[in-house]
């Protein structure tokens, strides 16, 4: 039997199913080496390290767009309990005079039933709950609705979840692996009965790992690829510049994309970005024909009972060939003006967001310029946490009558701030002016709601997404570099290509000559 690795846990659990997901801590320590060539700056162990979870056989997938909202239900009683979602006219309390957004629906399709308690010191697990992605276009209904702005069509819908009730978790502190299960349970069901589902499932879960095999994932074959052209990107940077020169913004990120053709094994692309640029959040998630593989470093918003946390990222510069180049590089990065500009306006964001959900003064940045280092870049990380409102807290404008939740959170924190720039809104009006297509997942957000009340979400960056419902799979990647007034447009471009190098790199490293294409062996979908 191998080694019970996540990776190795969904092949065997979900790996070829419709629906499931991995969501990997792959790096303990996000500033360290991966490779090992030399020692982090800046060491930050268990942060984002200790869980690992692996999802399959979910109860039903809810997804929420422009039509609002559609539940299909692929098995379990939980899917019993989100279909009233598809008809919701009234947010969560309904009394709120007004139409629900993407996250009222989803909060709506989190059922409100009795939970069994969990011990404190396990509330950082995933126990069950939604599990998918928000897509940056989620904007046009949180915000750039409100200003006339029209949401773009595209395929990717604002928001997609699994309603999962079977949880793999893998306890990398403790080095042990649990099957969380969290049934829905009526009150005349026998419990002997339920016992006795549960303990066929362990069994079940336990035989599948124990007949598991290392992972033997296939490659990528390319057909063509689409990029962008240069001069469009730097006319972009251009009109953006003007914009902060007239003053309508401080900061702008205007971000392009690569498309690459072909076919390709998405776990196998993940299997190589892991390789090649383990992150403090790794995902692979499959819905249906939609592959969500990526690698990212930053956290978009992240509640563990009533402690919120967001970790703005902003300035980066390469990787040195050598410790004593890897120190000059981000101490010339610290130093330069518009690097730590540009950081602190968006820590003053972050700290803005966070306090419209968070207890009057509790709002604090907890570490300030921290350079975290990666496989390709190192980075400059800030931390800032608050307390969720409670009732008493909260205005009529902030939902008046509960506490503050992970939804709220969420929805304060959405989009990052360091993926539109400042001030948000017109910010983002600009993105909607000058972006040559929509997102899609880019700029979003990958993670989950637990029915314990927590949640955590990284922000959609270095990463891959595989649509394969078509003739051939497409594979997105898609970077965006922040336009303050000095930027120059040929570095602004560079940097787009600089972090798009780690997933590039992946899908170098699984590529084969088309020649060979008959002996790549078996695609794993």
């Amino acid at each position: 039997m191998p080694e019970v690795t996540p990776l190795t846990a969904y092949v065997a659990l979900s790996g070829r199913s419709d629906y499931g997901f991995l969501l990997e801590s792959a790096e303990k320590t996000p500033s360290s080496d991966p490779a090992g060539a030399f020692a982090p700056d800046h060491a930050t162990a268990d942060r984002h390290a200790r869980f690992s979870f692996v999802g399959y056989d979910p109860d039903a997938v809810v997804t929420v767009g422009p039509g609002g909202t559609e539940i299909e239900r692929l098995g379990g009683r939980a899917a019993e309990y989100v279909e009233a979602a598809a008809d919701l006219d009234v947010d969560a309390e309904g009394d709120v005079e007004r139409d629900p957004d993407v996250l009222d629906r989803l909060r709506a399709a989190f059922p409100d039933l009795p939970r069994v308690g969990f011990p404190d010191d396990d509330r950082q697990q995933l126990r069950g709950g939604l599990v998918g992605f928000l897509a940056y276009e989620a904007v046009y209904d949180l915000w750039l609705s409100e200003v006339g702005v029209d949401r773009p069509d595209t395929d990717t819908p604002d928001a997609e979840f699994v309603v999962t009730t079977r949880t793999l978790s893998v306890d990398h502190a403790e080095g042990s692996v649990s099957l969380v299960l969290t049934p829905v349970v009526a009150p005349d069901d026998d419990p002997g009965a339920v016992y006795d589902d549960l303990r066929a499932e362990v069994e079940r879960v336990a035989d599948a790992l124990a007949a598991a095999e290392d992972p033997d994932p296939g490659g990528f074959v390319r057909s063509g690829e689409t990029a962008g052209a240069k001069a469009d990107y730097e006319a972009a940077v251009r009109e953006t510049k003007r914009h902060v020169l007239d003053g309508d913004v401080y900061q702008g990120v205007i971000s392009r994309t690569r498309e690459l053709r072909g076919e390709v094994d998405p776990v196998g692309l993940y299997e190589a970005l892991r390789a090649v640029n383990p992150s403090p959040y790794m995902y692979l998630l499959r819905h249906d024909d939609r592959h969500i593989v990526g690698a990212s470093p930053e956290t978009l918003v992240s509640v563990t009972g009533a402690r919120v946390v967001s970790n703005p990222i902003a300035g980066t510069c390469a990787r040195g060939s050598s410790p004593v180049e890897d120190r000059r590089l981000a101490g010339e990065m610290l130093a330069d003006g518009k690097e730590r500009a540009e950081h602190t306006m968006l820590v003053d964001l972050a700290r803005n967001d966070v306090r419209r959900v968070a207890e009057p003064g509790s709002v604090r940045v907890e570490e300030f310029m921290n350079v975290l280092k990666y496989s390709h870049v190192q980075h400059i990380e800030s931390t800032v946490t608050g307390t969720l409102a409670s009732a008493d807290d909260r205005t009529e404008a902030d939902r008046a009558g509960r506490a503050a939740d992970a939804f709220d959170a969420t929805r304060a924190t959405f989009p990052a701030g360091t993926l539109t720039g400042a001030p948000k809104v017109r910010a983002m009006e600009i993105v909607d002016d000058l972006e040559a297509t929509p997102r899609g997942v880019y700029g979003g957000g990958v993670g989950y709601y637990s029915w314990s009340g927590d949640a955590d979400f990284a922000i959609v960056i270095r990463t891959a997404t595989v649509d394969a419902g078509g003739d051939e799979d497409v594979i997105s990647v898609r970077a965006g570099a922040g336009i303050v007034a000095d930027s120059d447009p040929a570095a602004e471009y560079a940097e787009t290509e600089q972090k798009m190098d780690g997933v590039l790199a992946a899908i170098d490293r699984i590529e084969r000559d088309p020649d060979a294409e008959a002996d790549a062996g078996e695609v794993v979908r």
